[in-house]
């Protein structure tokens, strides 16, 4: 079943080549544009659909979640665009019925007269003591209180004596305002206030575990979304790459133009699948054994073991990284090297493996009975085992480094 697999040295020729020839710069930018365009729409439908299991913060909003932690008794605490534009709340579906209830509760009070008038009130006094406040520290800024209250009592200054009156009528003003403000009635005395705050009591608990269970379970919905629409696209097009693919291994005629354009489709689709699965496996492993880790910490106060893995877990990657290059850098100089070795060796009519005089022309080594020869791959002339091209079709021998590479 997974033959091809074998035989398939590399993902990159079923990418970027036509029946076994490189494509064209053309071709290539033609097929980025088309990965791009593609992989644009595949996350605009996997959002689209991920959508359906709404984030935390849309389905227990914050201005929601902070009713169930705190009765509000203020104005300014309903004065968001849900409750003073009377949005239905039955028309937004991705709040939770907690918070859709809420609303209901809220829009009682909100929506009333007597709120919107207080709400306004509210605002011009608070807009004038504002304006207040700017002034009195232009002015200090401009004098000192103690110095023109002195320079104020002598004679022919009018522009101090001018600034006195007016820094004291704005002091003045702000406590008018502020007393103003306290003779707005509450909250809690408009009708339907008393029920809001009887429905916050008897639902804060209710509240609480249904959104630690959403919390959790939310990124399995938006995993099942992604999914039901990834997986017939995937399905649809490996399926044309691989009947092309097979086709190709078994020799058969078949479009290359279907198995490239099936390639790039079906690996763009891998992606957000890839991608959501890390995303899943965090969420239930090691997000949740982090936070287990750290609250343990927490509670015998060592803490700063934090910062004992952190370092580890960073020198074990770039330590990793560092000896997995400097590997792959000293194989390929020695692979290059070897290569230069047994060119020379044939080059001179020796054998490549043992260093004596041979004959090329006879199939094996009289002194260590290496086989001389190989078929090349393309034309399936005779060449001499080293070489790394084929003397007669030109084409070069797959098993061999070529500039470098393994």
């Amino acid at each position: 079943m997974w033959k091809w697999l074998e035989k398939t040295k590399s993902i990159k020729g079923d990418l970027l080549n036509f029946k076994d020839e490189p494509l064209s710069g053309l071709s290539i930018v033609l097929l980025i544009i088309l990965d791009i365009f593609i992989f644009t729409n595949v996350m605009i439908g996997v959002e689209s659909e991920t959508n359906k299991a709404p984030k935390v913060y849309q389905y227990y909003p914050n201005d929601c979640a902070k009713h169930f932690k705190k009765s509000q008794s203020e104005y300014q605490d309903f004065d968001t665009y849900r409750y003073s534009h009377a949005k239905a709340a039955h028309l937004r579906a991705e709040l939770s019925q907690f918070c859709q209830d809420l609303e209901l509760k809220v829009q009682v009070f909100t929506l009333s007269e007597p709120f919107k008038d207080n709400l306004k009130l509210i605002r011009d006094i608070q807009a004038k003591l504002r304006h207040n406040q700017n002034r009195l520290q232009e002015i200090g800024s401009q004098y000192n209180t103690r110095l023109f209250e002195r320079i104020a009592q002598m004679q022919n200054n009018n522009e101090m004596k001018n600034a006195k009156k007016e820094y004291d009528s704005l002091i003045q003003d702000n406590k008018s305002l502020n007393e103003e403000l306290k003779l707005i009635p509450s909250v809690r005395s408009l009708k339907g206030y008393d029920a809001y705050a009887q429905f916050i009591k008897d639902n804060r608990t209710g509240f609480k575990e249904a959104k630690a269970s959403y919390t959790f379970w939310q990124p399995f919905k938006a995993y099942g979304y992604m999914l039901l629409f990834i997986l017939p696209l995937l399905l649809f097009f490996a399926f044309f790459y691989l009947r092309a693919k097979a086709k190709q291994l078994a020799g058969k005629n078949y479009n290359p133009v279907v198995k490239i354009i099936s390639a790039h489709i079906s690996l763009i689709l891998i992606l957000p699948l890839f991608a959501y699965t890390l995303g899943l496996i965090y969420h239930v492993l090691p997000k949740t054994l982090l936070k287990n880790i750290i609250e343990f910490l927490v509670s015998i106060g060592l803490v700063s073991l934090l910062n004992y893995v952190a370092i580890l877990l960073v020198v074990l990657i770039f330590g990793g990284l560092i000896y997995w290059i400097q590997k792959r850098a000293v194989r390929q100089k020695s692979s290059n090297t070897s290569l230069k070795v047994l060119s020379r060796r044939v080059a001179l009519s020796q054998c490549f493996h043992c260093g004596l005089k041979v004959d090329y022309t006879k199939p094996y080594c009289p002194f260590c009975a290496q086989g001389l020869h190989k078929k090349c791959l393309s034309c399936e002339a005779t060449m001499n085992e080293p070489e790394a091209y084929c003397s007669t079709c030109g084409k070069a021998d797959r098993s061999m480094p070529i500039d470098g590479s393994e």
